[in-house]
């Protein structure tokens, strides 16, 4: 199992969509340590501990990001990216599948107007039947959460996203 790593561009949608938290950055820092990427901002921003002050993290994040030479990445990158990672988190962790589907469709419908768009539509409209609707097809969640993770799956292989 691939073990969830916080990426950049992961973070970067995360901060662009207003849904990052303070840990996140943390998570960040952690990860860039564990690629053997080290500076003295990183360092800090990977000692912090609870409780967090967002100010602060951002502060040493963005230090670590000047110190790092990395730059911001695009708003498509980052999607890109954010769907890549729910999808690698449904495949490792198949109890994930119906919350990260719906992500992966509203990013997808926001971002990318395709054929990847619609797959995740249909798969929205199945989750609403089984979970909210009258289920006519008579699915159940555990076949719901396999077709959700074999469509990660053949999405991760073709890098659609």
């Amino acid at each position: 199992m691939r073990s969830m790593v916080m990426e950049t561009e992961v973070l970067y949608f995360k901060k662009l969509e207003g849904t990052v938290l303070a840990i996140d950055y943390i998570e960040w820092a952690f990860t860039m340590l564990h690629n053997r990427m080290s500076t003295p901002s990183l360092n800090i921003l990977a000692s912090l501990t609870e409780p967090l002050n967002i100010f602060e993290v951002e502060d040493y994040f963005n230090r670590a990001l000047y110190e790092l030479d990395i730059t911001e990445p695009s708003y498509e990158d980052s999607a890109k990216y954010y769907v890549r990672y729910l999808l690698r988190q449904i495949v490792d962790d198949p109890r994930l599948a119906i919350e990260n589907a719906y992500k992966v469709y509203t990013i997808a419908r926001d971002h990318f107007l395709d054929e990847e768009q619609d797959r995740w539509y249909e798969i929205s409209e199945l989750i609403d039947d089984v979970l909210y609707g009258d289920n006519s097809k008579n699915i159940t969640q555990a076949s719901l959460n396999q077709s959700i993770v074999r469509l990660s799956n053949q999405q991760l292989d073709n890098s659609s996203f």
